[in-house]
């Protein structure tokens, strides 16, 4: 097994470009994923693992040598020390592990329904990856079927998005297309799309989502573009009590998707 002491090796070079800028992770189809349970979570996924970096002095060389036995044979394993390690990784307390993974490009024309009755969210032009991710771990936490991203803003594969999902990046199927596929998608499946709106709308709670349902969420900026009010969907709103007058997006996708839950189990 080779062992990496120097930041300025070519590999951990990549590894660093990859954490930091989108063109690399474009070019090269890959990303970077920190963290023991995130990395089974991408390998139950189906997500090919191309490249391991393990830090022996964070995690055991013993219980390494057991963690890595659910993984392909094939993966390349190079050990770090630990001044390289702290260099490789974004977020604290990652147990001493990080992989380079190849990116899944679904389209959305390979969607199967996770039930008779699916969940689905459309992300309009989502720019934080913070929210993308939080918006992720809600969608794991409440069995939606899939995340759809139009007009994407955000690279889905920003090492922030995977973080701040706490693992739901991978449990969710997620599909990047125009607003118009994305329409066209719902309308020919048979799915009862509602915006998430100030204008015109009817309270959350006042519609009926135990059929097939779809939200859409706009950007944090702007909100829905003029595409969506233009389709024969029904606008939304959680009532405000404030003086503020919104949401942030990924805290207003829970309360509606959670409103689904309740009418469904109720």
């Amino acid at each position: 097994m080779k062992h990496l002491s120097s930041v300025h090796n070519s590999s951990i070079k990549e590894l660093i470009s990859l954490q930091s800028k989108a063109k690399t992770r474009t070019e090269k189809q890959q990303f970077v994923v920190e963290g023991r349970r995130e990395l089974c979570l991408a390998n139950l996924s189906d997500y090919a693992i191309n490249t391991l970096f393990w830090c022996p002095d964070i995690f055991k060389e013993s219980d390494f040598l057991t963690w890595v036995e659910q993984f392909d044979k094939s993966i390349n394993i190079t050990s770090v020390s630990l001044t390289v390690y702290e260099k490789l990784v974004v977020r604290e307390n990652t147990e001493g592990v990080v992989g380079i993974v190849s990116q899944k490009n679904n389209p959305l024309e390979s969607w199967q329904s996770k039930s008779k009755n699916p969940l689905i969210l459309v992300l309009e032009s989502i720019e934080k990856p913070g929210n993308l991710g939080a918006i992720l771990r809600t969608a794991d936490a409440s069995s939606v079927d899939s995340v759809i991203i139009t007009e994407q803003h955000t690279d889905i594969y920003n090492p922030n998005v995977i973080r701040s999902s706490v693992g739901g990046f991978f449990s969710v199927p997620i599909f990047v297309c125009s607003n118009e596929e994305a329409h066209d998608f719902l309308k020919k499946n048979n799915v009862n799309t509602y915006a998430a709106s100030l204008q015109k709308s009817i309270n959350y709670t006042h519609v009926d989502y135990t059929q097939p349902t779809a939200f859409v969420m706009g950007s944090e900026a702007k909100g829905l573009s003029s595409f969506w009010y233009q389709q024969a969907i029904t606008p939304v709103k959680i009532t405000m009590l404030g003086n503020v007058d919104s949401l942030n997006v990924s805290v207003a996708t829970a309360i509606l998707t959670y409103e689904v839950i309740r009418q469904r189990n109720s």
